[in-house]
Formats: structure tokens, C-alpha cells, sequence
């Protein structure tokens, strides 16, 4: 195809992350020899330059081909380079991570519920006999305490501490937390006592980091001593500065919901109305050669402030990578292809970390950014309206548009939810993101004027009162999200290609592509009712494991009950992030909840106080107030469910049940079941403990 011609970066881009993916697929099970990849590129080389060896003309494509292998092979090997689970030194590779630890903070504090929350980076460790050279990331909670507010980015400090792995997903469909942080370089967490730990030196980590990490914590006092606060706080440091820790779960959950959650994470958007403001401030340099690399070298230096600003935040470095491509690129005499410059970013910034290509926000603000480049212009020249006022919220709804259609079907995958007033709220959120940060740079830079800074806080306040109003307000509407929707990794390819398709024959007429968009509906529709079809026999019995919790659940088909502790049942943040995900795999979007100690049921399933009835199983739950008594007709049940550190032994309960399995729900305590396990050995009882095998799951058949 001649038009590739046109993206010699995108064309290099793809076999880049093909081999990325193919490393992240396989779990990296081997290094690529450097002597491999060396004579690859010398071969290439060689056929290339060397004239005798040159490959015909018509055999080019060979060239091509080869090219694509070194890539991929590099992707692959850049992937393992950068995994930090293949050195020799780091902490999870010593088979006992228990003693004293010298650690550098290589993240700013953060404050949780119970805890203070710490990434810190190893530097050395001791076991019981002396001092190892060690490495890696870890995630430390420190025990509340007044004292540990005061640590810095870059401080050193010994802790006494027991590292534990990061454990993997105890539930069918649970966020995978653990791989969320080991594809950022984190294997281990522990606990810290206030009594255990001390600084050694502060103020060691890296110095660019270390200013902007002041420099954010300054604009934060600026805000604070300018009257904003609260809720209006959390969405300000998040806004403009990149800081989400002060957000609580309601917050989180209405902007996600209303479809503003991109409004929240400084990131491309934000960096682009930054842009934006630079770019026309700085109109004025576009009258000659001299003064236009001027303003190219004003503006990549402006957006880097801003990333400094912001504490380097991740998403903000990314974004300021982006634009600085952008910049540079429209800057050349001759017209840059925006694509090739978004996948030129792309590929600097996945040849120096391939494991952002498992972020959401990097895959998210690339997709979004393309789509908008691709789509904006069509959608806009549709209706072009005379009035400033209209043109401009034509743009902002086109702009909105455009992203969302390029991005919904990611959006799908990782959230299940699709904001169907998205268009609404981002007339309203886009503008007054737009606001709050050019109010917040006012605060920041007359700080030192208190009348006039303080004049610009409560208005910036009154802007993110409104701006919560409203996005709450819309998220409440019974009709604003669109949740429990589910698909799979097949399903998502298969929704991006219906969606191109259909793109390109609606906006280019390309009448070829109308076969393809069937082929897309066809699989896609083929995929869809096979998982339907799978869902409506299903039927299983499901033990969770959640901490200090009792729950399990009973599904038939497409209807399930959830038989847990009353706290459980009305806590729908645990839900969501333990079992919700699981049963809209399953195509279960509505369910009973039942509690588990006084909820009565009939039904598919039967429950009467502590005994349960699904279909030919039975199930006799015993917690701490149930009493059982000796007798020759023994109770007879399939699966006996001992939760809440019941106080009665094994020796009793065989005295008075007749039962298969017992299994020890994640509503007990460790040394209660520790002492349940040696007495099941001792009886020779079969038994299962969720807390260390993860949930339950047996099918019951159809």
C-alpha cells in the first residue's frame, strides 16, 4: 500500500510493540543474547549499504520484513532489559525479605485511611547475620503516626520491616493489583511500626525531581492559604498539579461515572490548554526564521516547567514528551504528518520504558489524541456556526466527540461503564478545566500580592464548587452511566475494527471497507452470543476471599445471589473492586443480596437461617453463634462453611455433621484456622481455606 509511505514512524512503531507484547504475553521467559540482536543489525546493515549484496528491486519487501524481525526482537529485548525482576540484587529475589532495610522515598508521601502509604526504592538489606546489596521498588504502609508526614521525596531512611509479594487476585475477575505494580516495577509491600524506622539523610534523590516535588508542595500551601479547601482542594491539586491522593471514592466515582474522570488526571488535555495559551501569548516571535526557533525553544521549555510544576507527575512527562514532538515537528518548513509525530513520541517513549504500553492513561491519551486528529476536522465541517459563542462550543462537543469514539471501546474493557451523557458533562467540565488552570497559574504567580491571590482563590473556588455541582448532578441522573457492560481482550480488537471501518466509510466513501465492517459485525456478533450462550449454563458455587469478610455467592444462569455480612452488603466500593467485575463477565448485571444471618430466601436457592439448599448441594454455615448438638442423625450436607472464628472444634462438628469439604472463609482469623487445619489433619477431614488458596469455585452442573 503506497499510503504507508507516508508513516515511515508508524511503521516502526508497530513491530516495536509487537514485541513488547509478545514479552508481556509470555511472561519473558528468556533473554534475547545481545550477539543475536548485533548480528541481525549487521546483516541488515550490510545488505543495505553494501552494494554487492544489495537485495533486486522487486525483493524489497524482503528488507521490510527484516526490518519488522529487528524490531519486534528489540521490543521483546527492551521489555526484559527493563524488568527489574531479572536482577540479581533486587528484593524480591532473596528468599527471606525479613531485617533491616536502608531505604531511599522515591514518592512523595501520600496519606491513607489507616496508614501512611510510601514507594521506596532499596538500597540495602540485612537478615539475621549481615549487610547484602540489594535493589528494586517497594510500597511501605507506615503505622499513623505524626512524624512521618515530615519525610521528603529523596529522604533515606532503616526500617525494620517483613517484605511480603505483592499477593495475586484471590477472586475470579478482581482488579489484578499485582500486576498492576509489578509492570511498574514493584513485587513487595510491608508493614512499618512507628517505633521502627528513622532517617538517616534527606533530601538524596534526584534533584530536578526533588525542586519539582517542592515546587508542588508549595503551590499546594498557595492554595491552602488562599482559601481553597476540601473537596474543592482534591480537585484542585488534581487538576493542576497531578495529585489524585486527596480525592475520596465519591468523587472518583461521579466524575468517572459522568464521563469527566480525564478531567481529573493532568494529562494531554491539560498539557494541550497549556499549549494552547503559550502558543498564543508567544504569537508574536512567528515574524522570522530567528525568532521562530526562539519560540519553539520558549515553548518545550514552558511545557517542561509545567512538567516540573507538577512533580514530574508520570501522565504530565508523558503529555510534555508529546507536545514537545508537536512543537517541534509544525515548527519544520516542510508539513509534518501529525501521526508520524505521535508515533514518533510514542516510540522514544517505549524504547525508554516498554511497560507504558500497559498503562491505561498512555494507551488512552495516544488513542485519544489520534482519534481527535482524525475525526475532529469531518465532524466539525458538518455544521460550522456563525456565532463565536456557538463555534466554540460546537468545538469543545466535536473535540469531546471525537475522543470518546476513538477511545469507548478501551474504556469499556478496563471500567465497564459508558457515561452516556459524556457529551453534557464535558460541555460544562472542558470549559471550566480550561478556568480553573488559568485561575490556578493567576494564584500561583501573584502569590506574593495576598489581596490579589486571594481575590483569584475564591473564584477559584466558586469554579470548583460548580464544577462538583454539576458533575455530581449529572452522574446522579438514573440514566447518566451505562454499567456492568463486559467484554474481552478478542472483543476489544474486534469493536476498534468495526469502529475504523465504519470511520472510514462514512468520511472517505471507501466502499471496500463495508465488507470489512461486516466481517467486524460478524465476528463481534459470533463472539457476543457464544458468551451468552455459555452464560445461561452456568451454575457454581462461589466462596470469596475478602478480608474479615463472609461472603459467597450462588449463581444459575444469568441470576445470582449474594449471601454475605450486612456491612458487606451496603459497602459497594468493596464490591465493585472484589466481585462485581466477576459477575459482569458472566452477564450478570442485576442480583439478590441476602445477609448472611438473618436473610431468608426461596427460590432457586433455598436459605433458612444457616442452612442452604442450591439445587441437589447442600451447604450448613457456622459462625460464632451457633450451637450444635450430638445425635445419631446426623445433619448431611455438601459443603460446611465455618466463618467468624466459631468457637466449635472439628472433633464436635464431625460429632454432628456429616459433611464433605470444610472450608474456612476469609471472615477468620489466621490463628483460628491454623488451629482448624491441625485438627482436620489429625481427623483426617478435607478442607479448604480461602485466605491462602484464593475463592472457592465449584460447579454444580447443569
Amino acid at each position: 500500500m503506497k499510503i504507508w509511505h507516508q508513516y515511515p514512524f508508524v511503521r516502526l512503531l508497530i513491530p516495536l510493540i509487537a514485541g513488547i507484547v509478545l514479552a508481556l504475553v509470555s511472561d519473558i521467559p528468556f533473554g534475547i543474547p545481545l550477539s543475536v540482536f548485533v548480528i541481525l543489525v549487521l546483516t541488515f546493515l550490510l545488505i543495505v549499504f553494501v552494494r554487492p549484496l544489495r537485495v533486486p528491486y522487486k525483493f524489497r519487501w524482503l528488507l521490510g520484513l527484516f526490518l519488522n524481525l529487528i524490531l519486534i526482537v528489540a521490543g521483546y529485548q527492551l521489555t526484559f532489559i527493563n524488568t527489574p525482576l531479572f536482577d540479581k540484587n533486587n528484593i524480591n529475589n532473596f528468599v527471606s525479605a525479613t531485617g533491616e532495610f536502608i531505604v531511599r522515598v522515591d514518592e512523595p508521601v501520600s496519606e491513607k485511611a489507616n496508614s501512611w502509604k510510601v514507594i521506596a526504592k532499596v538500597l540495602t538489606f540485612r537478615d539475621s547475620t549481615h549487610w547484602s546489596r540489594a535493589g528494586g521498588k517497594v510500597i511501605l504502609y507506615f503505622e499513623k503516626d505524626t512524624s512521618i508526614s515530615a519525610i521528603q521525596y529523596g529522604d533515606i531512611l532503616i526500617i525494620n520491616s517483613i517484605l511480603e509479594k505483592v499477593k495475586s487476585p484471590q477472586n475470579p475477575g478482581e482488579f489484578n493489583y499485582s500486576k498492576y505494580l509489578s509492570n511498574k516495577g514493584i513485587y513487595n509491600q510491608g508493614y512499618v511500626r512507628s517505633e521502627a524506622w528513622e532517617v538517616l539523610a534527606y533530601n538524596r534523590g534526584n534533584p530536578f525531581k526533588a525542586l519539582g516535588v517542592r515546587i508542588r508542595n508549595k503551590f499546594m500551601s498557595i492554595l491552602r492559604e488562599n482559601n481553597v479547601s476540601g473537596r474543592e482542594f482534591a480537585v484542585a491539586s488534581a487538576i493542576l498539579l497531578g495529585s489524585d491522593d486527596y480525592l475520596d471514592a465519591d468523587q472518583r466515582r461521579a466524575f468517572a461515572g459522568a464521563g469527566a474522570m480525564h478531567i481529573l488526571c493532568v494529562s494531554g488535555l491539560h498539557v494541550g490548554i497549556i499549549y494552547l495559551v503559550l502558543n498564543s501569548l508567544l504569537a508574536f516571535l512567528n515574524k522570522n526564521r530567528i525568532s521562530k526557533i526562539l519560540k519553539v525553544i520558549l515553548l518545550v521549555f514552558l511545557i517542561w516547567l509545567y512538567a516540573l510544576i507538577t512533580g514530574f507527575s508520570p501522565s504530565v512527562s508523558r503529555a510534555a514528551t508529546m507536545f514537545s514532538f508537536i512543537i517541534v515537528g509544525a515548527s519544520m518548513r516542510r508539513k509534518s504528518n501529525i501521526y508520524n509525530i505521535l508515533a514518533a513520541s510514542a516510540f522514544v517513549l517505549l524504547v525508554f520504558n516498554p511497560y507504558l504500553i500497559t498503562e491505561v492513561g498512555f494507551q488512552l491519551s495516544y488513542i485519544a489524541v489520534a482519534g481527535i486528529v482524525w475525526i475532529y476536522k469531518p465532524l466539525y465541517n458538518l455544521f460550522i456556526p456563525d456565532n463565536k459563542v456557538l463555534r466554540f462550543i460546537w468545538k469543545i462537543t466535536v473535540i469531546s466527540l471525537a475522543a470518546t469514539i476513538a477511545t469507548f471501546p478501551l474504556s469499556i474493557f478496563y471500567f465497564h461503564q459508558f457515561p452516556v451523557l459524556f457529551l453534557v458533562t464535558n460541555l460544562i467540565a472542558i470549559p471550566f478545566s480550561m478556568l480553573i488552570i488559568y485561575t490556578g497559574m493567576l494564584i500561583l504567580i501573584t502569590s506574593f500580592i495576598p489581596f490579589v491571590s486571594g481575590f483569584f482563590g475564591v473564584l477559584l473556588s466558586w469554579l470548583l464548587k460548580i464544577l462538583n455541582f454539576s458533575v455530581e448532578f449529572i452522574e446522579g441522573l438514573s440514566f447518566a452511566t451505562y454499567r456492568g457492560v463486559s467484554i474481552t481482550a478478542i472483543e476489544l480488537v474486534l469493536i476498534f475494527g468495526l469502529t475504523i471501518s465504519i470511520s472510514v466509510i462514512l468520511m472517505n466513501r471507501r466502499k471496500s471497507f463495508v465488507y470489512l465492517f461486516l466481517v467486524f459485525v460478524l465476528l463481534l456478533m459470533s463472539s457476543l452470543t457464544f458468551r451468552k450462550y455459555e452464560n445461561l449454563k452456568q451454575r457454581n458455587i462461589i466462596v470469596y476471599d475478602i478480608g474479615k469478610v463472609s461472603a459467597f455467592q450462588l449463581t444459575n444462569g444469568k441470576k445470582a445471589i449474594l449471601i454475605a455480612d450486612s456491612a458487606f452488603l451496603i459497602d459497594t466500593g468493596k464490591q465493585e473492586y472484589h466481585i462485581l467485575n466477576n459477575l459482569w463477565m458472566h452477564g450478570i448485571k442485576i442480583f439478590d443480596r441476602v445477609d448472611i444471618v438473618e436473610g431468608n430466601i426461596e427460590g432457586f436457592v433455598l436459605k433458612v437461617n444457616s442452612f442452604i439448599q442450591f439445587y441437589e448441594k447442600r451447604i450448613f454455615i457456622v459462625d460464632e453463634k451457633t450451637e450444635l448438638f450430638q445425635s445419631d442423625d446426623k445433619i448431611k450436607v455438601d459443603y460446611l462453611i465455618l466463618s467468624h472464628n466459631s468457637a466449635i472444634r472439628v472433633e464436635k462438628l464431625l460429632r454432628s455433621i456429616d459433611f464433605q469439604k470444610l472450608i474456612f472463609d476469609s471472615s477468620n482469623s489466621f490463628w483460628k484456622v491454623k488451629q482448624w487445619k491441625a485438627e482436620c489433619l489429625e481427623a483426617g477431614v478435607d478442607y479448604y481455606d480461602v485466605r491462602e488458596r484464593g475463592a472457592f469455585i465449584v460447579s454444580t452442573g447443569e
